[in-house]
């Protein structure tokens, strides 16, 4: 109960509550960060470490203890600025029929001098195996394309997407939830083809 409660508030505080026209810039406030469960395995590993090193006072094993440790919290830093800064802007999206996917575009914009790698898009945390993924070069945009199923006829939107990235080392996963203002069409499904109209008599 304490889980789905801590999970609602969450997504109360970091759910647009509208969806947002224009560009997003996923600036830092948007941006949230925890390790993953690699992430934990590491600290855990380099904890064990460190008292092993302080109980046999290991000169060399502290150098080593001490070098993992900068290496976990940087690999933080760079998680964090693989996604931050980007620039989200909504594409346009055809039309379907009611019972098929709709295809969803969102173009990816880096202003900065540096490349973002390994950017995936999701509809939801739980379902990262369905995610797609691009890299946005320096100074360059991406476009990253969803499918969302249209069960009825009308207008579609895609709702709250995530934006996520684990690069560099997978220790840590960082996301951002944006709601763009894109919207697909979706006509009624045609009707099943009848049988053949009998030949007339003559």
């Amino acid at each position: 109960m304490f889980a789905t409660l801590k999970q609602h508030v969450a997504h109360w505080f970091a759910e647009p509550r509208a969806p947002e026209p224009g560009a997003v810039v996923l600036a830092q406030q948007r941006v949230y960060i925890l390790p993953t469960r690699y992430g934990l395995l590491f600290a855990g590993v380099l904890l064990m470490m460190l008292l092993g090193v302080i109980n046999y006072a290991l000169s060399l094993g502290f150098v080593l203890t001490f070098l993992l440790a900068a290496l976990l919290f940087n690999s933080m830093l760079f998680t964090f600025r693989n996604l931050a800064r980007l620039s989200v802007t909504g594409g346009r999206s055809e039309a379907v029929f009611a019972g098929a996917t709709a295809r969803f575009t969102l173009h990816l914009s880096n202003p900065s001098a540096r490349a973002r790698h390994a950017i995936g898009l999701t509809r939801s945390r739980k379902r990262q195996h369905e995610a797609c993924y691009c890299d946005v070069d320096a100074g360059a945009s991406a476009a990253l394309t969803i499918g969302i199923k249209a069960p009825r006829r009308g207008r579609l939107r895609p709702g709250r997407l995530t934006l996520f990235t684990r690069f560099p080392l997978g220790l840590y996963h960082a996301w951002s939830y944006v709601r763009p203002d894109i919207h697909c069409m979706v006509y009624p499904r045609p009707a099943a083809p009848g049988e053949a109209l009998p030949l007339a008599d003559r």
